[in-house]
């Protein structure tokens, strides 16, 4: 089973004894010497801020349980997780009394059926529905079904579409090697509602692996609410002179009360659930993303230049990390200017920058010699499926669960259905051999995973 970290109060930063450490006698807990609570580090001086473990768990397990528990297939007594616990063989083992097959897992004889989704025309109809923006209200009435059918079929549809996703991705886990890009973005709804999203991405293919919001059905002290109505987002800087945009991203990050202080603007909160605050969605997706990396041979991640996403995608990463199997990079996707950066040091930590055709990097836990060569050679991967959500998703949407459903929907219709420069995500990535139209996707999905 995989370990999520615990404790996240600890130095992040690399070069130092303590990284990663927790308890470390050279530890001042909760200090407040900088003006904010922070776990101050005396060997190296620094003061990553102070992280509400129990929340982070808490709203960890219950992105855990929608991104990777919702099986419909195998056994859920040995492999209740795609991905994180292996699937177990299983064989046929008669039918149900109403003629669904039964099968036994061969691991631990549990009997369980196989899912049987009889109403594929229902299902169809609000797929449909998605595909032509339709108002929910609208949607419903012209559906022909009623309120409660409608949500239940949409959860259904979630259902198929993200086990289908995930069956195939257990594929990626044997892979030597995995390359991930993750940026964060604000979805923005209708009458100032909307949400903070970490999306990652496969680096080659474009291939959107995971998304995960600032949405929870759990309640916390007000303080851990997010109501914020400032905006410390880092702005779009428009120029053709890449050093200048990255110069100006560090001055935005100083402007903050710390550097993990990311703030996106005054949004009301959506119905019958809170949001949190972006830092610890961080730390929430990237735990998250140690499904895909725990197993593979070695991989590297690009994140955003953003401070809030570095200590989260270190804290993921750590042992990785220090076993060298890891190596963490900023990355700011940039196309159009003429400068080239080959080692120039930037920034407060004056960092060290290169680039290529697709944009600026930096290392955060390796030393590069002159002219590396980086993997990451698609920088447009979130952009293009941030595009496409804004431009599908209904804007009046107010529950967090219809959220969660359509999202899923629309990650597998981008990356099975929607070609770039005439390929699809999935093709380029090895998990299809064809670009699908939504309905053939659902055919084939629902095909496959009542098959498992």
């Amino acid at each position: 089973m995989l370990r999520f970290t615990k404790d996240f109060n600890c130095c992040k930063t690399v070069s130092c004894k303590n990284f990663g450490v927790s308890g470390s006698e050279s530890y001042i807990q909760k200090s407040e010497r900088l003006g904010y609570l922070s776990t101050e580090c005396k060997l190296c001086g620094s003061n990553p801020p102070w992280i509400n473990n129990e929340l982070v768990k808490q709203v960890l397990e219950e992105k855990l349980e929608k991104q990777f528990a919702q099986k419909v297939v195998g056994c859920k007594k040995c492999s209740p997780y795609f991905l994180i616990t292996n699937t177990p063989k299983s064989k046929r083992h008669g039918f149900t009394s109403a003629g669904t097959q039964r099968k036994k897992c061969c691991q631990c004889d549990t009997v369980f059926t196989l899912p049987d989704f009889k109403n594929s025309a229902a299902l169809k109809v609000v797929l449909d529905s998605l595909l032509s923006k339709k108002e929910i209200k609208t949607a419903i009435k012209e559906s022909g079904l009623s309120a409660r059918l409608y949500y239940f079929y949409l959860n259904k549809l979630a259902l198929i579409f993200s086990n289908f996703s995930r069956i195939n991705e257990e594929k990626l886990l044997t892979r030597e090697y995995l390359g991930m890009h993750s940026e964060g973005r604000l979805l923005e709804l209708s009458h100032q509602r909307g949400l903070y999203a970490l999306f990652s991405a496969e680096i080659d293919s474009g291939y959107i692996l995971l998304q995960t919001h600032n949405l929870t059905k759990h309640l916390f002290a007000d303080e851990f609410i997010y109501h914020e109505k400032e905006n410390t987002l880092a702005a779009n800087i428009k120029s053709y002179d890449l050093e200048e945009v990255l110069l100006a991203r560090y001055q935005q990050n100083l402007k903050r009360n710390h550097f993990e202080q990311l703030i996106v603007g005054d949004l009301k909160p959506i119905v019958k659930c809170n949001a949190i605050y972006p830092d610890k969605v961080a730390y929430i997706h990237f735990q998250l993303l140690k499904a895909f990396t725990g197993k593979v041979g070695t991989y590297d991640h690009f994140i955003e230049h953003e401070s809030t996403l570095r200590s989260a995608a270190l804290m993921s990463s750590y042992v990785s990390i220090k076993s060298t199997r890891a190596n963490v990079y900023f990355f700011l996707p940039f196309i159009g200017g003429d400068e080239s950066l080959d080692g120039k040091r930037l920034g407060w930590w004056n960092d060290i920058w290169f680039s290529n055709r697709v944009g600026a990097f930096c290392p955060i836990t390796c030393k590069l010699k002159s002219h590396p060569t980086f993997t990451l050679n698609k920088g447009d991967a979130i952009e293009n499926f941030y595009q496409y959500l804004d431009k599908s998703i209904n804007k009046n949407i107010n529950s967090m669960q219809v959220i969660d459903n359509i999202l899923e929907i629309y990650r597998a219709l981008y990356n099975y259905c929607t070609p770039i420069k005439g390929q699809t995500a999935a093709c380029l990535l090895g998990l299809s051999d064809r670009t699908y139209q939504p309905e053939q996707l659902f055919d084939k999905a629902l095909q496959q995973i009542t098959a498992e």
